[in-house]
């Protein structure tokens, strides 16, 4: 009983944080449309009286996550560099891996196996249990390595459409939407992920980034903290964790 209620619990704090996100961005949104709004008219006068000019609108540093190398390929056996056979049988036998997976990648001492055990967990989300699925998922990460995004966007569109109940395609659709700045969809689809899978560290720190971006530090850093506590060493998550920190110490000095 502990198992489900553990889930039940991630689950339902995961909930709690989304709602508290999008309460905070839909006042953030209603107050920005407001201003524009008001400035509209100004805006508009100032532009007959004076050139338009390109002016660049900065934005905080979010930073990618570096995917670890994974065992994905045409011919993928379900055996990553550590050589176990994590093929994917059944849901139960995929929660079952993924539940000590995660424990031994919290308890890990050094990040060389923490990197390894992450490459494990890899070699399980990327298994959607449809061949066709998991193939078109391998062309749309293909793509946009070599830059195509405009046929990644479609195999993600197509995995989305094939399995919406699969977290590791709403991830990669989430994120590609991030870096093409599509805030709308890529909000949209991280919380689809992390609805299916509350532990998905790639997809906390594509949230995280979401939220950085969008100056919501303090949401922020909320994020970025559970992603390291799934992940607790993995560089860059630390890395961030402490940046925000210290920027919210500063901000409170």
């Amino acid at each position: 009983m502990m198992k489900p209620l553990a889930k039940t619990r991630r689950r339902l704090h995961f909930v709690y944080m989304m709602g508290k996100f999008f309460i905070n961005l839909a006042l953030v949104c209603f107050c920005n449309a407001s201003a524009f709004a008001q400035q509209a008219p100004q805006k508009q006068i100032l532009q007959k009286q004076t050139p338009q000019q390109d002016v660049p609108v900065p934005t905080p540093e979010a930073p990618k996550l570096e995917i670890p190398d994974t065992p994905i390929a045409d011919n993928f056996s379900g055996k990553p560099k550590g050589g176990k056979d994590l093929t994917v049988r059944s849901e139960e036998g995929r929660a079952k891996m993924l539940e000590q997976l995660f424990r031994n990648l919290s308890q890990s001492v050094t990040e060389e196996d923490a990197k390894l055990i992450a490459e494990e967990i890899w070699a399980v989300f990327l298994q959607s249990g449809s061949a066709t699925v998991d193939f078109i998922l391998l062309r749309g990460i293909t793509a946009e390595k070599n830059g195509d995004l405009v046929l990644a966007r479609r195999m993600y569109d197509h995995v989305l459409r094939l399995a919406p109940d699969y977290a590791e395609g709403w991830s990669r659709s989430g994120r590609l939407a991030f870096n093409q700045r599509d805030f709308n969809r890529a909000t949209s689809d991280i919380t689809h992920a992390l609805t299916i899978e509350p532990r998905h560290f790639y997809a906390l720190w594509t949230l995280a980034n979401i939220l950085e971006t969008l100056a919501h530090t303090d949401q922020a850093l909320e994020v970025y903290i559970e992603a390291e506590k799934i992940y607790p060493l993995h560089p860059k998550i630390k890395a961030r964790v402490k940046k925000l920190k210290e920027s919210v110490i500063g901000k409170a000095l």
